[in-house]
């Protein structure tokens, strides 16, 4: 303990990730044990992140409302200290808004709702725990003897216990639009009134952010979708939408308040852990274990389906490396699939077969983050996981709301927005902006493009400026092949030091810093079932809590879930530029 007196643990970064470490030590705290200080590094708002109040209504979440907690549940966390409050679908009906549990809400709300419960927690602390707030952010942090050593941006220093970094996607407080016409980051979104009307903006990417750009685009300059049609108010720039699959993401399906995901019968953590305990080394090989799992899985949940439903299924999860004879061939056939696809997006889960096969990767991602757990896969099957089969999800499972889909198609027809030249296209810039060309087409195709938007949110961030502690953490960053990157850090969460002594670590990262070395961390707990990022948290926490003297982070056991599209092609010429954290 720092001086002998308290337990000393400090947050960096508190957004919704930090408010579960607040939501956790509040829990514990109530138990009896050393004095506790509480460091919350932040620089804004405690809890909101990406979520500002201050954003439009039509940037929505991309998860249910009923499906959104701060707080925890036996259910969350069992066996472990909780702290019980509304879901953020309680909580707006609290207000006596008219909300479905099954609305995607403004994005706005949820973060007035991270706000209003950081306020709650605070007030519920125990006598035991005391809270500083730091209203600045750290430039550094790292393991110093048995404590951690944070660095703020005035140059002072914070020893602490514990430091658990959980800065999300870095300050995200200044998406610049550099002077040769590539904006390095997207956010924050008002950043584009700079786009000038009648413009050609290619955006990089067709996922969740964006659809957020796109939004801006149209229905923030003006323009207004009605009676299935889009109403341009002419202030729109024309916008090509591109990525390197060439696929437009499936829509996320319509759902049931009773809806509960079939018991996996094949992708399962423990059929993982069967398949490391045969490897030598315990790594798995991704592409020839792990997915013939999930086929299998696939097609049973599908049993049942005809032949053309396996096929639309299949060309998500197995996608054809194929070229195409031209540009019109390649958008018409994306264009029919979109549309086919929001038509089983409108019969939604439990009624079609196709959504409740893609579904398996949602409901048993589980199994996915226990093939990616320590000791992980291979070093050619980490770099396919990461760079082919991640996207592959996102596409799949993980993208844009139905309602989305059906506002880019209207935006299609109404000449708005275009698809870029097929798959894997290259950029290069070019005296007056930057050209696309096919590189999928036997009949090539360009595109000519003023402006380039990076929407694709991944790390790490090459720009130090933006994720000041993301460049800090590559003391713990192992290259891989083809240029994969991911922390070194063991199943909880705990950097490993270069140089290991077998003493305690002090350093633990969670959240999107940890995309690489564990999967899936972007999301907020959801109540009423097992949460592993509330349950790695209290992995972290309890042993500083408790002051028990163990060694932090010793054990590398791997722990199963009780029952219960990126880059282009980019060609030497291109100025590369920064992607957010």
């Amino acid at each position: 303990m720092v001086g002998g007196e308290a337990v000393r643990i400090a947050v960096i970064g508190v957004g919704p990730r930090g408010l579960s470490v607040l939501e956790r030590v509040v829990s514990h705290a109530r138990a009896s044990g050393p004095p506790i200080e509480l460091l919350l590094i932040e620089p804004g708002e405690l809890g909101v992140g990406i979520h500002s109040a201050s954003q439009p209504d039509f940037l929505l979440l991309n998860t249910i409302a009923s499906q959104l907690t701060i707080f925890s549940d036996e259910q969350m966390t069992p066996g472990k200290p909780v702290t019980p409050g509304p879901s953020l679908f309680d909580w707006c009906r609290s207000r006596n808004l008219d909300v479905r549990f099954d609305d995607f809400l403004p994005r706005r709300l949820l973060g007035e709702y991270l706000t209003w419960a950081a306020g709650v927690l605070l007030a519920e602390a125990p006598d035991r725990l005391t809270v500083r707030r730091l209203r600045t952010y750290a430039t550094d942090v790292r393991q110093a003897g048995s404590q951690a050593l944070v660095t703020l941006a005035d140059g002072s220093e914070e020893i602490a216990d514990l430091a658990v970094v959980t800065t999300g996607h870095g300050l995200a407080t200044a998406g610049r639009m550099q002077l040769n016409g590539l904006a390095s980051i997207p956010y924050p979104l008002p950043h584009v009134a700079d786009i000038q009307a009648g413009q050609t903006v290619a955006v990089l990417g067709s996922g969740l952010t964006a659809m957020d750009v796109v939004a801006m685009l149209t229905v923030g300059r003006g323009g207004r979708f009605e009676h299935g049609r889009y109403l341009p108010s002419g202030s729109e720039p024309r916008i090509v939408l591109t990525n390197r699959s060439g696929q437009l993401p499936c829509a996320r399906p319509a759902t049931r308040a009773d809806r509960r995901p079939a018991p996996a019968r094949y992708f399962t953590p423990e059929a993982v852990h069967a398949l490391r305990a045969q490897s030598p080394d315990g790594r798995l090989d991704f592409r020839s274990q792990v997915e013939p799992l999930i086929v299998r899985e696939v097609h049973t949940r599908m049993a049942g389906a005809s032949a053309a439903e396996r096929a639309m299924v299949a060309e998500v999860l197995q996608p054809a490396n194929r070229r195409w004879r031209s540009y019109q061939d390649f958008c018409d056939h994306q264009v029919d699939r979109a549309q086919a696809d929001l038509v089983q997006a409108e019969r939604g889960l439990g009624d079609s077969l196709v959504k409740e096969g893609l579904e398996c990767l949602r409901d048993h991602r589980q199994a996915l983050c226990a093939a990616l757990d320590p000791p992980g896969l291979t070093a050619e099957s980490h770099e396919y996981f990461m760079k082919v089969y991640v996207p592959l999800v996102n596409r799949a499972v993980i993208g844009p709301q139905k309602e989305r889909i059906r506002e880019v198609l209207m935006l299609l027809q109404a000449g708005i927005v275009t698809l870029g030249p097929g798959p894997r296209p290259a950029l290069t810039p070019e005296s007056s902006g930057w050209q696309l060309r096919s590189t999928g087409l036997d009949e090539p195709a360009e595109q000519a493009v003023d402006v380039v938007i990076n929407a694709n949110l991944t790390w790490p961030v090459t720009d130090p400026g933006l994720d000041p502690i993301g460049s800090s953490l590559r003391r713990w960053v192992a290259p891989g092949p083809g240029g994969t990157r991911a922390l070194g850090l063991d199943r909880y969460g705990y950097a490993i030091p270069q140089q290991q002594n077998g003493g305690r670590r002090t350093v633990a990262v969670f959240g999107p810093p940890a995309e690489g070395a564990s999967y899936y961390n972007h999301y907020v707990p959801s109540p009423g079932v097992w949460s592993r990022i509330l349950t790695d948290l209290d992995q972290v926490l309890e042993p500083t809590l408790a002051d028990s003297g163990r060694a932090a982070g010793s054990s590398l056991r791997l722990m199963s879930e009780p029952t219960a599209d990126t880059g282009l092609l980019i060609e030497p010429a291109t100025v590369s530029s920064g992607r957010s954290p």
